[in-house]
């Protein structure tokens, strides 16, 4: 038996495994918001819900329709995987306390401090932080004026 070149060697594995199981808690959070009383309260869950199976689907199919990858990827390390993880939770737990804004960038600063493979030059350093104070801000006005979505303010000030 033949075995085809793009193999499952070659394939995304764990991020096929990842997708579906995405698949799945969207498909919980839609059955979730069928049950809620106010019909408005339900909109953002649900689209919310929809992009996440969307594009979980989206990247299932493209993992088995891509080609192989011609070199071998950095695979990355286990303490960058892990300090994104931690800096997204304490940024969750910030939240109450110092509100959406500081967090957010806080937590964007972090972030791109740990997940950075090129090295720093000027333009970065002075580039990353204003795009990151802008996405934050962004999301912010989103949330609060667009979406009337109710964020935490913060105890500290």
């Amino acid at each position: 038996m033949q075995i085809d070149a793009r193999s499952t060697e070659s394939r995304d594995v764990g991020g096929v495994v990842a997708a579906f199981a995405l698949v799945v808690i969207g498909a919980i959070a839609l059955y979730d918001t069928a049950g809620y009383a106010d019909i408005d309260s339900a909109v953002f869950p649900r689209t919310v819900a929809i992009a996440l199976i969307l594009s979980s689907l989206g990247y299932i199919v493209y993992a088995f329709l891509r080609r192989p990858p011609a070199e071998e990827r950095n695979p990355g390390t286990t303490p960058r995987r892990v300090a994104l993880v931690a800096v997204m939770l304490l940024s969750v737990a910030a939240m109450p306390w110092i509100g959406f804004i500081a967090s957010g960038i806080i937590a964007f600063l972090c972030l791109i401090l740990v997940a950075m493979h090129d090295p720093w030059t000027r333009q970065r350093a002075i580039l990353y932080p204003i795009v990151g104070i802008a996405i934050v801000l962004g999301f912010f006005a989103l949330f609060r004026y667009g979406l009337l979505v109710p964020l935490p303010k913060g105890r500290l000030f």
